[in-house]
Formats: C-alpha cells, structure tokens, sequence
C-alpha cells in the first residue's frame, strides 16, 4: 500500500490440507487440473467456506487489497462420486421432469433417474446426447461451485471483488469444453471478468507478428456476459524458457490491445528471474530490459488516455457472433474453425466485435447489435433457437450446408432460420476468403465503420485491426498492425480523406501515414 502496488489475492483452493483428506478418505479422487479433491463432497466445501472466512477476516479491509482470485485454472474433469452421482441424477430430474422425456431425448430406455450413471470423463463417453447433458451439468456444477466460494468471501467482505483465474481457451475451443468452464456461468458470479490468456510472439511465423486472436476474441466473449473490467491475472506473452529475442513492440502491443479489449488490470507471468534453464521462469520478461521498461511505457501511456481508452472499451458491439456449448460438442471442430476465421475477418472491418451467447439466449436475452453471425452451426437448443425466431435483426448464416437444422440432442428440427449467407466450407476456407466476402456485403447491410481505412492505392486493408469511438473531445481510432512489415493506410470518413493526430505524442499524422509493425496508434480524427 506504501508503495501504490494492489493485490490481487488468489485464495488456491487447490492447496488442500492432507489432515482433511486423510479424515475423509472418499474426498481422494481421481481428477485433472490443480484442484485434487472431490469437488461434490459436502465435507471439502464445508472446510472452504470456514477457510475462506478465518483467512480473510484480517485482511478484508486492508488497502492494498484489490479483489480475490477464487481459483487457479480451474477445471472439472472428475471421476464419478456418491455425492456427484446423486447431484447429476437431481439434475436430470429437472431437465426432464420425467425419466420417458429423458428416453426420448436421449434415444435411451432407463426406467428412472437412478439408473442414469455419472459419465466418467475419463472413459468411453455415452451417446452424444446424454453426454450433451453431462457437458451442461458439469458446467453448471462447477460455477455453482465458484458461487459458493463468492459467496464465502462475501459473507466476510461484501464488497470485496471476486474473480475466477480462468483459462481463456478453456471457454471457446471445442476440445476443452468437457473440462466444464463455460463464459456465462462464470459471469454470474463474478465481479471482474477473470481469465488466464495467452498472446505469444510468432518470430516471423504465420499472417500475424503475434498469436492476438485468444486474448481478443476471450476478452471480447467474457465483456459480452458481464459488463466488468477484464482482469488477466495470468498473462502469458512469453513462452517459458524462452531464449530468443522478443522485441519490447510485442509487449506493448500485446497489453494495450488487451486493454482495448477490455483488460482492465492484469499481471504478467512471471516477474521473475532465474539461472535453472530447466525452471518455467527461464527467459521470463525480467531477463528482457526492454521488454520490461515497455511494461511501466504502456502502462503510464494507458493511464494518460483513460478517456479515450474507456470510450473504445465501451462502445457497443456492432456486429455479434454466437457461441454455442451445443455447436462446441455436436459441431466439434467445424464449429470452432469457423468461429476463429470470422472473428479473424471482422476484425479487419473496423466494427466491434460482440458475442451473444447460447445460455443468453435461453435466459431471454435479446441481441443488441444489429447483424448476428451463426458460425458453422448445425446443432441449437430448441430454447436458443426459439429465441432467434423472435429476434427481428439480421442473421448472416456463415457454413457449408444448411444450419440450425437440429437441437442439442441431434433431433431435426422442422423449422428453419433464414438470413444471408456467406460461402464457407470447413477447413479449405481460410480467414482472408472470409474477409474478403464480408466486405462486399456490408454494404448491401447498412454496417459500415464510421470510419474506413484504406491504402494508399484505394484498396482495403487486411492486418491491421481497426476501432474508432466518440469522446468529449471528438472521434478517436485505436489502429495496430498485426503483420510482420509495416503498412501505410489512409483514413475516410463517407469516402472523403480526414487528418488524425496521435493522440500520445501530439504528432500530426496527416491523411496517410504508416503502421510499424507491432505498434498500436491511438488517433484523434479531424473533423
């Protein structure tokens, strides 16, 4: 606190006492991930929440204290239990209400919900539809599980933040979503939108000169569930062990582009130094003088346009995508190779980014955007969809073949949902294709950015992320270069050349000027 530095406290409640374990030997279970205890017994989440009370009682005032991390990468892939059989049978019991509704979702022939077993995640799975209802109870178990550990601390400190430490790729990709973190449920406990992300440099490798798209399109996701400030208490920029050189420009682009993301406090992994060459800390940013110092130059340069960066925080989404759990386990992999390549694409459009989510839509959740994309979705709730068929907005259907055909058990569904449709076929279908489809049609849809960038030769231009927002002080626009060379670009607004000036420097950038590589510009655009 002497020293201006906030703390974020991370409780670990995967530092689990033996003296508990060895008392109620049933909490010793198989499990993956930090947390190696049984998560369903009713003794462990007892001694949490007297942990939680007795630890944060002196320190729930202090001044330094920032907010509470309630877990380290959580994941929930178990084994089956007494207590985690008996909650999963509960759970069906209210999905269905009655074991022949659950038979014929399920195209299965039990005679009651206690024959139904727990799914062993670490054995064959069941059909695809009951493995589908394990998928959203595990879900929903685990955030309730957080929701115990939120409400612990505020019983204690009511006011005190909390968030979950986790991680990004562990709420988008397909082959992850058994592990039972899912975006919006975490959003319903949480105070700040916690994550673990990673943005490594490419060293000349691929389109871009840094992997952006996991933090941006994470960040982009967890804003669209909670309308909070997204912490990264774990931000992975540099590989461990690490031993080549990183220019300090991938750091500093790597955090503000966070930031316009919406990362609104992070700490970085590690800051620390070592002389093992085997420790996870070798190569770290603090063997990278100039890596660091770009740390406290992004960091000061942030708090100089708090304004403009909090206007680009929070403007509206324009256009949305829709996330699904659904489309994650019966679309696997088609789903997600689609929803990387056309958040890739509209990220070089200069419209902001939204997402809507499946269990949004299911909560009544209307879109607010006006353009939603379905990526590659073939497999919808039949709440989600029945939601879409009250939505009056445009639907762009990006995928080969027909979507929203069947719900999250694999039945057909008569009805369909018509819209627009830009031409994609799983795998061969690269990003810039889509890309260059979406430009011709955003015409034809009435969504076009306030403001347009352009080469000097009138041609659009692809790598270079684009946002403007309005300010008190008039139009702004966060530009960076996601290529490796440089790039000159030219502002328009309604087609007519602008001047811009940067806004950190005071430099008069004119109506053509060039994006280093790895450089993020922050303009204010004349009139």
């Amino acid at each position: 606190q002497k020293q201006g530095v906030a703390v974020c406290l991370l409780i670990s409640p995967h530092y689990f006492p033996g003296w508990a374990l060895d008392k109620w030997p049933h909490l010793r279970h198989r499990r993956e991930g930090f947390l190696g205890y049984c998560l369903h017994a009713p003794e462990g989440r007892e001694l949490l929440r007297n942990f939680v009370a007795v630890a944060l009682a002196p320190l729930k005032d202090h001044p330094a204290l920032h907010s509470i991390c309630l877990s380290n990468e959580p994941v929930n892939k178990e084994e089956p239990c007494e207590a985690g059989t008996k909650e999963w049978q509960a759970w069906l019991e209210q999905r269905h209400g009655n074991i022949a509704k659950l038979n014929t979702m399920c195209g299965s022939n039990f005679t009651s919900f206690a024959r139904v077993q727990l799914p062993n995640p670490f054995g064959p799975r069941p059909a695809p539809p009951l493995w589908m209802d394990y998928i959203r109870f595990n879900q929903e178990f685990f955030a309730g599980w957080h929701k115990l550990l939120a409400e612990a601390v505020h019983e204690v400190a009511p006011g005190l933040p909390v968030h979950a430490k986790a991680m990004t790729w562990t709420m988008l990709n397909d082959i992850d979503i058994a592990y039972g973190v899912d975006a919006t449920l975490f959003g319903r406990f949480s105070n700040i939108n916690g994550n673990d992300a990673v943005n490594f440099y490419s060293f000349g490798q691929g389109d871009f000169a840094q992997g952006w798209q996991m933090n941006a399109m994470g960040h982009d996701l967890q804003r669209s569930t909670l309308d909070a400030p997204v912490f990264n208490s774990e931000n992975h920029i540099i590989v461990d062990r690490e031993t080549r050189y990183i220019p300090a420009e991938h750091i500093r682009t790597a955090l503000w582009q966070a930031a316009l993301h919406g990362q609104s406090a992070t700490t970085i992994w590690v800051w620390e130094r070592t002389f093992d060459a085997k420790s996870d800390f070798a190569g770290s940013i603090m063997h990278r003088p100039a890596c660091a110092e770009a740390v406290g130059i992004v960091n000061h340069d942030l708090n100089r346009a708090a304004l403009e960066m909090t206007a680009l925080q929070q403007a509206p989404a324009r256009v949305l995508l829709l996330q699904s759990v659904t489309a994650s386990v019966q679309d696997f992999g088609r789903y997600s190779d689609c929803l990387g390549k056309l958040y890739t694409a509209l990220a070089f459009t200069g419209l902001k980014i939204g997402f809507v989510t499946e269990r949004q839509l299911e909560a009544g959740l209307t879109p607010t955007a006006s353009i939603l994309f379905i990526p590659n979705i073939v497999h919808l709730s039949d709440a989600a969809f029945a939601a879409l068929q009250k939505w009056r907005g445009r639907v762009v259907l990006v995928g080969d073949g027909e979507l929203l055909t069947h719900n999250e058990y694999g039945h057909a569904r008569s009805a369909r949902l018509t819209g627009d449709r830009i031409p994609y076929r799983y795998g061969p279908t690269q990003w810039r294709e889509v890309w260059q489809a979406l430009l011709k049609q955003l015409p034809a849809w009435n969504e076009q950015p306030a403001i347009t960038l352009r080469a000097p030769d009138g041609q659009p231009v692809w790598g270079v992320e684009w946002r403007a927002a309005e300010t008190a002080q008039g139009m702004v626009i966060n530009l960076c270069n996601y290529r490796h060379a440089p790039v000159t670009v030219r502002l328009l607004r309604r087609d007519a050349p602008i001047s811009a000036t940067d806004v950190l420097s005071g430099q008069n950038l004119g109506q053509q000027f060039t994006l280093q590589s790895l450089q993020p510009v922050l303009a204010r655009v004349s009139e």
